[in-house]
């Protein structure tokens, strides 16, 4: 079997997985599935699961890690003239826009993801240990930067606009719109922009 082809055959794989996890997260809720009713229900073995997932968290959570590589991923690609906070903001809104095909499906993870606290948790920690590889695309982006310069500016921007499209994310997950979600992540990182001065008004 080619290279190719094996990778081929494990996305199949994983995605069926996922498939079936999804259908009983719907039908019993999350906490009432284990993985043996997954592998039940999905014709294959625990050790065939765990070559593909760490545990039953790790399907949903793979989704926000996906995301976050496709950041990294489009982040390292803006165009050098772009300041940090342009190249971050177009960065989070290239990998936000969802095909309105898609949107019901992600929209379902987004909600066993709010209706998990253990998932919301963990969801929350890797998004934070996130920022450092954030702030090292910022930092290799910009020319003349040396490490350790604006490092503490950096993390500002990358903090705060992680918790911002976090936010617009869950407000999106919650809306029931078919809106694309990078709309919402427009329009809060616009009240980020604007609205300390706004509300002083």
């Amino acid at each position: 079997m080619t290279a190719d082809l094996r990778d081929l055959r494990t996305q199949e794989i994983r995605k069926h997985l996922t498939d079936v996890a999804l259908h009983l997260f719907d039908d019993r809720g999350y906490d009432a599935v284990s993985v043996d009713n997954i592998v039940a229900i999905a014709g294959v073995s625990q050790r065939t699961f765990f070559r593909y997932f760490q545990s039953k968290d790790d399907l949903i959570l793979q989704y926000e890690r996906t995301l976050h590589a496709r950041l990294l991923e489009a982040l390292a690609a803006r165009p050098a003239e772009e300041g940090p906070v342009t190249a971050l903001r177009n960065a989070y809104l290239e990998t936000a826009t969802t095909a309105s095909g898609y949107r019901a499906r992600m929209r379902r993870r987004g909600q066993l993801l709010a209706a998990s606290p253990t998932l919301r948790s963990r969801a929350g920690g890797e998004r934070l240990a996130g920022v450092d590889d954030t702030c090292a695309v910022l930092t290799m982006r910009r020319s003349g930067t040396e490490p350790g310069d604006d490092e503490w500016r950096l993390r500002v921007i990358a903090t705060a606009l992680s918790a911002v499209a976090a936010d617009a994310w869950t407000r999106w997950v919650g809306s029931g719109e078919d809106s694309d979600p990078a709309d919402h992540l427009a329009q809060a990182f616009s009240h980020l922009t604007s609205g300390w001065d706004l509300l002083d008004e």
